[in-house]
């Protein structure tokens, strides 16, 4: 099951890397949140306990709800162009995403014969790091760079999955980046919706009375 999902995940990095729209951005966020928590409450089905659900239902209410909603609220608000702006082309970004995946799952499976480890998830999860950074790279748009970064976070929770049969306490943290990732979008709100009114103040004279 735990190999399907990060399938799963590993189509929708192909997806992001094809797709030109940011709410299809968004949207694979939602989708990966999905999977990610499917993943985490996984383990616990044996030994079913409340504890095991605290983590599950925080990311479910982050990953899937809150951060999503969020991104499409500062889109919506600020009038942002549905578009993505790239400095690449899209077969050339296409390209390279495939070539680093490819060398990504042929190291991955290389290192499984020594060392005991779930090789799809985990090279899924340096894939997702990879495409989080080339997206940070070669995508303009800064709310894009937010998403960049939380396929990149996503991506260090599957590794970290991956690598470990019990959750330890550094990537139960590691949800807490998700948190940074709605201060930034708060403060990309603040100082755009700031920066226009600033700018229309100064353009439009009061009328007299």
């Amino acid at each position: 099951m735990q190999n399907v999902l990060s399938i799963l995940f590993c189509l929708s990095l192909f997806y992001i890397t094809i797709t030109s729209s940011v709410k299809a951005y968004i949207s694979t966020l939602r989708f990966q949140g999905m999977l990610l928590v499917i993943l985490m409450i996984l383990p616990f089905i044996p030994d079913f306990s409340i504890y095991g659900l605290i983590l599950p239902l925080t990311m479910l209410i982050v990953k899937v709800i809150v951060v999503p909603r969020y991104m499409t609220k500062i889109m919506n608000d600020l009038n942002m162009k549905r578009d993505i702006e790239s400095t690449i082309q899209q077969f050339n970004f296409l390209l390279l995403v495939c070539l680093s995946m490819a060398v990504i799952f042929l190291v991955s499976n290389y290192l499984s014969k020594s060392t005991d480890i779930a090789v799809i998830p985990f090279a899924t999860g340096f894939s997702a790091v990879t495409v989080g950074i080339y997206i940070i790279i070669f995508r303009r748009k800064l709310l894009i760079h937010v998403a960049g970064f939380l396929v990149l976070e996503n991506g260090i929770f599957l590794f970290g999955l991956a690598v470990t049969s019990e959750f330890p306490l550094i990537i139960e943290l590691g949800s807490l980046l998700d948190v940074f990732a709605v201060v930034f979008l708060m403060g990309i709100a603040i100082n755009r919706i700031s920066s226009t009114i600033f700018t229309n103040d100064r353009r439009v004279k009061p009328r007299e009375p």
